[in-house]
């Protein structure tokens, strides 16, 4: 037969009663544990769990999982959801999102803990390994926009050092053992006003020498090396500029620049 626990509504005035259910402190020792689940099938589909909140015309309820503190030396308490798997089929979806507005849409906000004395938390989002077949995709974009305004900005960046180096920030596709890497492509939006710029600026250092910036085509082992091209925009007027400026010196030489073919080791 069902159970059910649950407090009466409220009358014509007041509100409704809470509900709690929870175990005692412990002097020493650990504390009770709360259990709730809903029972497996040997036939059919496991029995659903559901926690919903309650709406209201003021702010809608909040809902909270937080794990406990440690004020000893070890460590807090984890915090887990995770889908269920399959041993026959697909497993189980996971969704995190946050509530749409009739003005500004719910944030989500996925932030690592603080370390005091070490490291902060870590962050990592990585796609499922297909054991026989393929890795699962990993696609991050913002919205397109409505019928007004503008796309949101995408931004990927580490934070600054106080000392030392600051965190880099690598891409890139993956190798193959037999076949052709994977593609690694920037585009830039088009517009009926001006396109989009597109920029690489290596940094700045005021007490060495600046950041250095390299574009370069793959070797082969086996076939020719690729290819590297560098060109402007054709134009309905004016077609765009190529400038190779060398960096100026203050007080030594300016940037020289090279421009040499390559060597044929066996031939030309």
């Amino acid at each position: 037969g069902s159970v059910s626990v649950s407090t009466s509504n409220a009358g014509t005035s007041g509100v409704s009663g809470d509900l709690s259910l929870s175990t005692g402190t412990a002097s020493s020792g650990t504390s009770g544990d709360v259990s709730i689940g809903s029972g497996s099938s040997a036939s059919g589909s496991g029995g659903n769990f559901a926690i919903s909140v309650g709406s209201g015309d003021g702010s809608g309820g909040t809902f909270s999982v937080v794990a406990g503190d440690s004020s000893g030396s070890n460590t807090g308490g984890a915090a887990s959801v995770i889908a269920g798997s399959s041993s026959s089929s697909g497993g189980g979806s996971l969704s995190l999102a946050s509530g749409a507005g009739n003005t500004v849409g719910g944030a989500v906000t996925l932030d690592g803990g603080v370390g005091t004395t070490a490291l902060g938390g870590s962050i990592a989002i990585s796609s499922g390994v297909g054991t026989d077949t393929s890795s699962g995709s990993v696609s991050v974009s913002t919205s397109n926009a409505g019928t007004s305004g503008v796309s949101g900005d995408l931004s990927l960046s580490t934070g600054t050092a106080s000392s030392g180096t600051s965190g880099d920030v690598s891409i890139g596709s993956g190798s193959s053992a037999s076949g052709s890497g994977g593609n690694f492509a920037i585009s830039v939006g088009s517009g009926d006003g001006s396109g989009g710029t597109f920029s690489v600026v290596a940094g700045d250092s005021s007490g060495a020498t600046g950041g250095a910036a390299s574009v370069i085509a793959g070797s082969s082992s086996s076939s020719g090396g690729g290819s590297l091209s560098l060109a402007s925009g054709a134009g309905n007027t004016v077609g765009g500029a190529v400038t190779l400026d060398g960096g100026v010196g203050t007080t030594a030489l300016g940037g020289s620049i090279a421009i040499s073919s390559g060597v044929g080791t066996d031939t030309s």
